[in-house]
């Protein structure tokens, strides 16, 4: 069973997307032209053909940890604060415009190059960027040219973003919108009462987002707003959000909304990029720095000092030693091991592995020729035992609901009869 169902009350037909979802990498135009998305949309459809029908094209500018060489630093010295937030807003928006080209790039490559019946049966998710203030060129119609600007949570914005998502995508709806969590911004349940309202127009299937906090999620999903899932990082050295008895572990049980569980993989920890290595005097130079910006990106573990990253790469090693051994034990990667654990922590949650599709030209490199889709397969072939499960819940510190219950039930298996335990 690679597929769950999502529910779409609007009429249409319902659309089953894969437990996996593939967050696509796509280059910046700068590094090909049509031959790489050609490239990307090939091996995309590999991934159709194998299955995997569910699509997020991210940010082309973060890579494990790394920053596109684009971003310039900016300067602080002798500048006022708001020039220096005017700059961090223009390159927000710079970086924005090139992703969204990159965006509009693959779904325009995908089109020409994929029969509209495979395509029906996939499911595209968009990440929704609201601005926080409309630019100088941007106007609402019938606004006076003296009033304030239009901050985040504008109706008229919102519709306007929905809009050009749809010119990127060149669909009649959108099937998925993912609505980001803008921290200390009080507007989010004005941005979702827009998009539930053209959800009811038809022109969005589905709602869901990403990285929103227990207590804005509960706010939501109280308010009526039938949040399909919640985006959350997760894996095995970041399982404070896949708790089931956790705040978002109840919340999402009780109003029945899935998680769906980012950087599965840590970026490239949970495979044999680093598993391979067994000391950390042995990581080659680049890697001893990417170890601590991915476990602070994808991990969301404190790095600290640098003299402490190697305790944290020997609890990393503990747990990949045990991963290795079930990997071993099932004949499967240590990828696929991760990701199965995942699946088989909570029902119904579903993971984004990320993928390039290829679009980095590994093969005429020397690599290996694109193989993602048989890899994501493997996951399928085999399933953990339950001492397997137990002892990645040992090592990872994480508590399953099946051990809370053992716990509570150690506690009744007392022999009342022995009169020295009476009051």
């Amino acid at each position: 069973g690679a597929y769950h169902n999502i529910d779409i009350d609007d009429g249409r037909d319902s659309i089953s997307p894969c437990l996996i979802a593939v967050g696509i990498q796509p280059p910046s135009d700068a590094n090909g032209g049509k031959d790489v998305w050609r490239e990307g949309v090939k091996n995309c459809q590999k991934l159709i053909d194998s299955g995997f029908n569910t699509f997020k094209v991210n940010s082309y500018e973060i890579n494990g940890g790394k920053r596109n060489k684009q971003k310039k630093k900016i300067s602080t010295k002798r500048r006022s604060p708001s020039s220096i937030a005017l700059e961090k807003l223009h390159q927000r928006t710079f970086q924005t415009e090139i992703r969204h080209q990159a965006e509009s790039n693959f779904y325009q490559t995908l089109k020409e190059n994929t029969p509209s019946s495979i395509l029906r049966s996939c499911h595209f998710m968009v990440n929704l960027e609201i601005p926080s203030i409309l630019s100088d060129e941007s106007t609402i119609p019938g606004l006076d040219e003296d009033s304030s600007p239009v901050a985040f949570g504008n109706g008229w914005m919102v519709r306007q973003s929905v809009s050009n998502a749809l010119l990127r995508t060149k669909g009649e709806c959108l099937n998925s919108v993912i609505l980001e969590h803008r921290k200390n911004s009080p507007y989010h349940l004005d941005v979702l009462d827009t998009l539930f309202e053209m959800k009811r127009e038809g022109l969005i299937q589905s709602i869901s987002t990403n990285n929103f906090p227990p207590s804005l999620l509960r706010s939501a999903l109280g308010c009526g707003f039938d949040i399909h899932s919640n985006d959350i990082s997760g894996n095995l050295m970041n399982t404070h959000n896949l708790q089931s008895d956790g705040e978002f572990g109840l919340l999402c049980k009780e109003h029945e909304c899935s998680r769906l569980i980012s950087a599965p993989l840590g970026g490239g920890l949970f495979t044999n990029q680093y598993c391979q290595f067994r000391e950390w005097a042995q990581l080659p130079a680049s890697s001893k720095k990417m170890f601590p910006a991915l476990l602070d990106s994808c991990c969301k573990v404190d790095t600290g000092a640098q003299f402490d990253n190697t305790k944290k790469w020997e609890r990393y090693r503990t747990i990949m030693d045990t991963v290795t051994d079930i990997s071993v034990k099932h004949q499967a990667s240590v990828e696929s091991v991760a990701l199965r654990w995942l699946f088989q922590l909570n029902d119904g949650d579903s993971v984004c592995v990320g993928s390039h599709l290829g679009m980095d030209f590994v093969e005429e490199q020397g690599g290996q020729p694109y193989s993602r889709q048989r890899n994501l397969r493997e996951v399928f072939t085999f399933s953990l035992e339950e001492d397997d499960m137990e002892q990645l819940c040992e090592v990872t510190g994480f508590t399953s609901e099946k051990n809370l219950q053992s716990e509570s039930g150690n506690d009744h298996e007392i022999d009342f009869t022995n009169r020295a335990l009476w009051i």
